[in-house]
């Protein structure tokens, strides 16, 4: 009895295997969305590896801006360098009018040390009058 119910669990499945391939069978053949398949070498509908035209411009086109933008990064570069070299220019004209700026407080300060001059609160100078025809 077992090998009946054995038998027949294997005819159902085996009927319901064969009853889906069916169907995708009936669904494939009947489907208007399908590409007739190609075996002749070379045919454009089906070789992938041969871009169409249009593709091939569009590529053409693509490494054209690429070459374009790497140009361009090529400029800014250059220019960006050549504004550095000004800045560092400009930096080292700066630390020379720096170090005279420098130089003059520290003969300001001498001489204001010296007594030779006198600075007021509101920035002026004043020459003392030391050596002029002994006054002081």
């Amino acid at each position: 009895m077992k090998r009946l119910y054995a038998f027949i669990a294997a005819a159902i499945i085996t009927g319901l295997v064969g009853l889906g391939m069916l169907a995708i069978g009936v669904n494939a053949a009947i489907n208007p969305n399908t590409v007739a398949a190609s075996n002749a070498p070379g045919d454009p509908a089906t070789d992938v590896s041969a871009p169409s035209p249009d593709a091939q411009a569009q590529v053409r086109q693509l490494q054209d801006l690429v070459a374009q933008y790497q140009d361009r990064e090529k400029q800014y570069q250059a220019q960006l360098d050549q504004e550095n070299k000004q800045l560092q220019q400009y930096q080292a004209q700066l630390n020379q009018e720096n170090m005279q700026l420098q130089q003059y407080q520290q003969l300001l300060i001498e001489l204001q040390r010296r007594g030779l001059i006198r600075i007021n609160g509101d920035g002026s100078i004043q020459l003392s009058r030391r050596g002029q025809g002994g006054d002081d």
